[in-house]
């Protein structure tokens, strides 16, 4: 899989990431800490080009702005052992922080009648302008509506 958005960092951990790719017939976000990473899809080119778009509309002025995906694989479907991985992921200007963007990934994990805390990946301040150029030559190659602005 190549990376088509991403957004990459290090800190005294280690190497974080974030990042959107093809993989095969479909799209699967991928967040990475030191330790562990894991992936899950996204519904349908529609959600990524979506994503693509938050990404070309993030304001340049602190103003309120969020747009939040939810992600979701089940595994071991219909066993005794089903279990429903899902995250959100949302891409957003902080109102906390002098409304500074990020990218944010908080995953869960439920199976039964348990529900448990699983990865969570925040980039902060990203680098706005490379993730604006990425989304816009992904909204270049996606087949379909796209409403891009230059």
């Amino acid at each position: 899989m190549d990376p088509v958005l991403s957004c990459r960092w290090h800190d005294q951990d280690g190497e974080w990431e974030l990042s959107v790719s093809r993989n095969g017939g479909g799209w699967e976000l991928i967040a990475a800490a030191p330790r562990w990473s894991e992936s899950l899809p996204f519904a349908g080119p529609e959600d990524v080009r979506r994503l693509a778009q938050a990404l070309l509309d993030l304001p340049a002025d602190p103003e309120p702005y969020e747009f939040a995906w939810e992600l979701s694989r089940t595994e071991f479907e219909r066993t005794e052992k089903e279990r429903t991985h899902f995250a959100t992921f949302a891409v957003g200007l902080d109102p906390a922080d002098d409304h500074r963007p990020y990218l944010a990934y908080q995953s869960y994990y439920h199976w039964g009648q348990t529900t448990a805390l699983g990865l969570e990946v925040v980039c902060e301040d990203p680098p706005v302008d490379h993730l604006r150029a990425q989304a816009h030559a992904l909204l270049s190659d996606l087949p379909g509506p796209t409403s891009t602005q230059p």
